[in-house]
């Protein structure tokens, strides 16, 4: 069997050392186009493979100098909530263990994107996070060929980047079940409408593929909520109800309904909800930028993945 090709095999044929192999492989652009052409054109000849392990380790040596091009890491605060910051403490942690650093930055207006595109490039910072967000955005004037991207939340952000986030649809159906199993009959969903969009409407979606019958009661900021929540309890006969909403708990003990919290942030301890720690969200975000990095992945992907983490259902439901 004949040995695997190297890098010096690839110099040998090419007539160029093989530091410049390695920059044409990584994609650098300080070698000229002739040079370029003329390596790939021995990396086809040979039959050259780069061995992921060894890229893989020199890329990690390179990073845990901390003062290497790519050791920092952006997270992009874009809208500067507990839940955020929760989320970056999970990305430093990770990202500590991996060689690198995280640093926060406010996300600056639509007017600003191009600053700091531009800022963070010549700060040497390849891989950006981009923080959770109470809505879709437009991230215009970036310069994404510098970059790696990766957004953490499950909103459809343009342009389209790789992104993970919580599996809102299976964390819904799962807390949907428990009341089901728990004896509950009419069970309605009860979300202020901005914080429902930050799931994409994957919450929506999950309920209206378990319950045909019972609308949502979806609200603004600005409704008089309580009074229109008991007129649905009673039209609807609600006897469960999945909500975020800590604050209607006593109206919900009140009516007999029995409650299915959609996350473990409600302002009532020890209530059944669906429970994941969004530092898990945050080191999941770098793990996956950790390898684009390592195989210099910048700029937008063509087919761009979301990486969907599931919840679990804590302390069952128990109907009175």
């Amino acid at each position: 069997m004949n040995a695997r090709p190297t890098l010096v095999d690839v110099a040998t044929v090419a007539g160029v050392s093989h530091m410049t192999v390695s920059r044409v492989v990584r994609g650098e652009r300080s070698v000229s186009a002739k040079t370029a052409a003329r390596v790939q054109a021995a990396i086809e000849k040979l039959g050259y493979r780069p061995d992921p392990a060894l890229s893989a380790l020199a890329a990690y040596r390179a990073n845990r100098g901390g003062a290497m091009r790519g050791s920092v890491i952006a997270f992009l605060d874009c809208d500067g909530t507990r839940h955020s910051r929760i989320m970056l403490k999970g990305a430093q942690d990770e990202a500590a263990m991996l060689g690198y650093h995280v640093e926060r930055f406010a996300l600056m207006g639509d007017d600003g994107h191009r600053k700091m595109s531009r800022m963070l490039f010549h700060r040497g910072i390849e891989g950006v996070l981009f923080g959770p967000s109470d809505e879709t955005r437009i991230f215009d004037g970036w310069e994404w060929e510098h970059f790696a991207p990766v957004s953490l939340g499950v909103l459809y952000h343009q342009p389209s980047m790789h992104a993970v986030g919580m599996d809102y649809f299976h964390g819904l159906q799962l807390a949907y079940d428990a009341l089901k199993e728990a004896g509950c009959r009419r069970i309605g969903l009860i979300l202020q409408q901005h914080l429902e969009v930050r799931t994409g409407h994957l919450w929506l979606g999950a309920y209206a593929a378990r319950e045909r019958r019972i609308p949502p009661f979806l609200f603004s900021r600005s409704e008089a909520r309580i009074n229109a929540l008991r007129r649905w309890i009673k039209i609807h006969r609600i006897d469960g109800a999945l909500t975020i909403h800590g604050e209607f708990h006593s109206e919900f003990i009140r009516a007999g309904v029995a409650v299915g919290y959609l996350n473990e942030y409600s302002d009532v301890p020890g209530a059944s909800h669906i429970s994941l720690d969004p530092a898990l969200v945050g080191a999941e975000g770098v793990r996956v930028l950790h390898h684009l990095i390592l195989r210099r992945e910048f700029g937008l992907p063509a087919q761009p993945k979301t990486v969907l983490l599931r919840g679990k259902w804590t302390t069952p439901v128990t109907v009175t």
